[in-house]
């Protein structure tokens, strides 16, 4: 799986971003859909996916770590669309996050949870090119010479 520490939600924006750069008024970004780049105020809401976190009964669970045990369950696949009635999606976030906070967590995080990692997976963030499988191997083996 790609980092997910560029990739952003903007409040009143459909979609998600790739954070190119920051500038002195706010934020450069491309959107993952049509690849157009604009810029973001420093006034506008922007959440990170990686610093998203989802309420567990033990604790709060990191949204990369959610992805990435639900890619590993679907191979890179889809999961059920956020348009689907909601039964089936609280159904199906149970399958994914079996000990989520029912107290905390609503129906409308649920259905972003499933519209964003099908975002992930239309936009190829589960699917490891030959570059990023040579970056793991080469991690691979630093980590067993410094051992």
């Amino acid at each position: 799986m790609k980092p997910l520490k560029n990739i952003l939600a903007i409040n009143g924006r459909q979609g998600l971003f790739n954070l190119i750069i920051q500038t002195r008024t706010g934020i450069l970004v491309e959107s993952l859909n049509d690849t157009k780049r604009f810029t973001i105020s420093a006034q506008q809401q922007v959440h990170a996916l990686d610093e998203i976190a989802i309420y567990c009964h033990d604790g709060e669970k990191p949204l990369r770590e959610l992805y990435e045990n639900m890619e590993d369950s679907l191979s890179g696949e889809k999961s059920v669309s956020h348009k689907a009635k909601n039964d089936v999606i609280i159904e199906a976030f149970g399958q994914y996050v079996p000990n989520y906070d029912q107290d905390r967590v609503y129906i409308r995080d649920m259905k972003k949870f499933f519209n964003w990692y099908n975002m992930l997976c239309e936009y190829g963030f589960f699917i490891i090119d030959s570059k990023d499988s040579d970056k793991l191997l080469e991690g691979d083996k630093k980590d067993s010479n410094e051992g």
